[in-house]
């Protein structure tokens, strides 16, 4: 009762507190609504129309809509206006990543401001980062850029693509539209990159504690009149990461030697990735634009011990990937549009893992006159390779048979094989250790149609999807007297969706949807690992029934404040069939199908434009997720919370900002942002006396920006926990402590 009591005494205060502050700086509005440096620069560009015609002369070329960020989309400004419209009606929010465009943000660290969003991470920069959006997470959650999963582009990590080359990352909560040709069961993230001016070139260094450093470069050029009024656009683009994340982290996985949690430095965490890519584009043919790219990319990283120390394993790979695009508005039809996208990848991995000295916690360590790995408590040596082959293809179609009445058909083919070996645990075992060659094919159609009444006041989708897999796996043996035998298994599964939104009156409106949507097993899940994850032959595909209904508010010139918003929702879900990993000490084991999982919850998001100066904003989520049967597997009773997932959390951003401060076209703006999470589960509560929680926590962070020149010259610096909290985050692991970082950002038109 006394946890109860101060958990909802806590979430009262804070509540209250952020409400007297939005209040106290109401009272002193003015009516303005110059909220953002986009909206600064519009009025600068306003005062500078006769430059800006006289550059439309100079660079009359059309501008690109192909990404390079691997194996991306190409996205015209009609299939953006579309997707525009239609996410008025879908459940997703969008952030505007140009506003964060001259800070250190990751994507990861953007997202988690989400109401319904959680971004929890093993480590620093280049670790594990499961996306838990409404209670579900990992490979519920689908991560895209420009409508393609980013799965299929090789070993791409979320906080690996640069923020300065995104425009918005939309939000798709409970809910995967039609449109993308995709399956999972959770939700999704769509990462929608910029679209470069002609002749530009973008450039970006940040510098942060723990000797993080981040790079990006950007440069394209634009050669008019090529073939007729055709352009060709070609240019370079690339990132470096790395980071030591040498940070002092406390998890109750790591012993001390009398048995108690412990703090040490992560002192074996580097992380190094880098990517350069080439592309050309051909505007203005018959083909609205024919898109050529190619690209390259590494990684190493460094394994960190969660339960004992590890000092020497490590992974490390490269893919490289090539891509070929075509896109067309009215093809041989008016309205009718089309693109494909078709790509190849190959991609090499390795983890090594040939140690001599082997820990049994992070204090009392080994050395041994053969490799033994550290890894594994078994003491077996690993040098396993995996090969994979991925080829892509994408159709889009779309087309208006009627005004204000839009078909979409989108399909994505994939074909994928891995190669796995492992010449040095497979040699000591006395069988093949790191698991036999694996491939998969499948197709994912989705239909969908929108429909926009009543002067657009009614709007509805619906759609339904087709997804087909097929896996031929190896089932694993453990003697070279047997051959492994092959079997193929075959999935097809239906989903579909049901979305509308009733706009009452112009700043009022209410949105409800259904969706039954399916989430695939992936490779890493049929295939295994080769050691602690082995193959898992009859897998079932996850299935969930997602329900949502939700208000938004949208008022403008109100006595106190610029603009009033807030958007709230209350969620449903079931789902059946749920893909878990079970340990069970030393053996290697598949991953297999949970019992049914019931969630539901609340959220709700309120932002306030108060002048020109001041902007406040604060969003919460509540959640509850519980297994509905009594698992005899685990000993799990009926009715159980489901753990390490947060229940209660809430969000603040309070900014100010103004313009012409110091010379014309120049934008200052300082900011404050805060996170509250309650307490929640470490572990299945299966008894009264298991009443290990993990701790709420409560972070701030602060930050600076200055740019000049219209934005061309742009400077930061942020500070994350400013004081210096103890905030845990998976499984009770405690997060980096203050930090600090810098960026300096230049672009060039």
């Amino acid at each position: 009762m006394k946890k109860k009591f101060e958990f909802k005494f806590v979430t009262l205060a804070l509540t209250i507190a952020s409400m007297t502050l939005m209040a106290a700086v109401s009272a002193r509005a003015q009516e303005d609504d110059v909220t953002s440096i986009d909206d600064f620069l519009e009025e600068t560009n306003d005062n500078t129309s006769a430059n800006v015609a006289s550059e439309e002369k100079t660079n009359s070329a059309p501008t690109a809509g192909v990404t390079q960020l691997d194996e991306l989309s190409v996205d015209t400004d009609a299939e953006a206006e579309q997707a525009k419209q239609a996410k008025k009606v879908e459940s997703a929010s969008t952030i505007d990543a140009t506003e964060l465009q001259n800070t250190s943000k990751s994507i990861s660290k953007a997202v988690n401001t989400s109401s319904g969003v959680k971004v929890r991470k093993s480590g620093g920069m280049g670790s594990e980062g499961k996306i838990n959006i409404r209670g579900m997470e990992g490979k519920n959650i689908k991560v895209l850029v420009n409508g393609v999963p980013v799965e299929t582009q090789g070993n791409m990590g979320l906080d690996d693509i640069p923020i300065d080359q995104i425009a918005d990352i939309e939000v798709y909560k409970g809910y995967i539209p039609a449109r993308f040709a995709t399956d999972g069961a959770g939700g999704a993230i769509n990462i929608v990159t910029k679209k470069r001016p002609a002749n530009s070139v973008d450039a970006s260094y940040s510098f942060a504690s723990y000797n993080t450093h981040k790079a990006s470069l950007t440069a394209s050029h634009t050669i008019d009149s090529i073939i007729g009024a055709a352009a060709l656009e070609v240019g370079v683009s690339g990132y470096f990461n790395h980071s030591d994340n040498d940070y002092e982290f406390t998890s109750p996985k790591m012993k001390s030697s009398t048995g108690k949690d412990t703090s040490v430095i992560r002192d074996h965490d580097h992380y190094t990735s880098y990517n350069a890519q080439v592309f050309a584009n051909l505007m203005g043919a018959w083909f609205d634009n024919v898109s050529l790219g190619a690209s390259y990319g590494a990684s190493e990283h460094e394994i960190q011990g969660e339960e004992s120390r590890i000092t020497e394993t490590m992974m490390d790979g490269y893919n490289w990937g090539a891509t070929f695009g075509l896109d067309k508005r009215n093809l041989f039809v008016k309205g009718l549009g089309f693109g494909n996208y078709f790509a190849f990848a190959y991609g090499k991995s390795t983890v090594t893992d040939t140690s001599r000295v082997h820990c049994r916690n992070w204090f009392s360590c080994d050395t041994a006159a053969k490799n033994v790995g550290e890894l594994s408590m078994m003491g077996l040596p690993k040098l396993r390779t995996v090969e994979s082959f991925d080829f892509n293809d994408l159709l889009n179609l779309d087309y208006e048979f009627y005004k204000n009445q839009t078909v979409y058909w989108n399909t994505l083919f994939r074909y994928r094989k891995e190669n796995p070996e492992d010449d040095v645990g497979s040699e000591m075992v006395g069988f093949n250790m790191a698991g036999y060659p694996g491939k998969t094919y499948s197709m994912t159609t989705g239909l969908s149609v929108e429909d926009q009444i009543w002067n657009e006041h009614i709007q509805n989708l619906i759609g339904f999807k087709f997804h087909y897999l097929k896996a031929d796996i190896s089932k694993p043996v453990y003697s070279t007297l047997n051959e492994p035998e092959l079997q193929s298994d075959d999935y097809k599964e239906f989903s579909y969706d049901e979305s509308v939104r009733f706009q009452i009156v112009k700043p009022f409106a209410i949105k409800g949807s259904y969706q039954h949507a399916v989430r695939l097993p992936t490779s890493e899940e049929l295939f295994g690992d080769g050691a602690k994850v082995s193959a898992a032959v009859g897998l079932k595909p996850e299935t969930v029934d997602n329900f949502n209904v939700g208000i938004s508010l949208d008022l403008m010139e109100l006595p106190l404040v610029a603009r009033f918003r807030f958007d709230g929702d209350f969620f449903y879900s079931y789902y059946e069939n749920k893909i878990q990993y079970i340990t069970i000490a030393q053996i290697a084991t598949p991953y297999s199908n949970l019992d049914p999982i019931r969630g539901w919850g609340y959220e709700g998001d309120v932002k306030l434009d108060v002048n020109e100066y001041v902007m406040l904003g604060t969003n919460w989520t509540f959640q509850d997720l519980r297994n509905i049967d009594y698992i005899a597997r685990q000993g799990i009773p009926e009715d159980a919370i489901v753990p390490n997932i947060p229940r209660y959390y809430m969000n603040y951003l309070a900014e100010f900002h103004i313009g012409d401060l110091i010379n014309k076209e120049d934008f200052l703006k300082l900011w404050w942002s805060a996170n509250y999470t309650a307490e929640y589960y470490y572990g299945w509560k299966i008894s009264s006396r298991q009443d290990r929680m993990i701790p709420s926590s409560f972070s701030q962070d602060i930050g600076i920006e200055y740019s000049v020149w219209d934005n061309k010259l742009a400077w930061s610096f942020e500070v994350e926990n400013l004081t210096d909290g103890v905030v845990y985050d998976n499984y009770g692991e405690s997060k980096p402590g203050r930090s600090y970082a810098t960026k300096i950002k230049y672009s060039f038109r």
